[in-house]
């Protein structure tokens, strides 16, 4: 009978290596950069229909929507 004390001394072993597994979680890549913002002289300055401050906005939305990051900052209690 003493086989069965010898048998109850792996689970322990494996339980643990089962501990171990449960603590990784699988690892997500890091959101791409978002949008580039332009450059001051990369605006023309005559009022174009489709402004590149226009592209970068609509961007930087989709952006922001996509990978959830709220433009005002971090903490939303700390909005005014």
């Amino acid at each position: 009978m003493s086989t069965g004390g010898a048998a109850s001394s792996q689970p322990p072993t494996a339980t643990a290596a089962k501990d171990g597994g449960r603590d990784e979680q699988p690892k997500r890549s890091p959101p791409p950069p978002p949008p580039e913002k332009p450059l001051p002289d990369d605006c023309c300055g005559s009022g174009c229909v489709r402004c590149v401050w226009d592209i970068y906005y609509d961007e930087l939305e989709a952006y922001n929507k996509l990978y959830k990051i709220d433009g005002s900052g971090s903490d939303p209690s700390k909005s005014s």
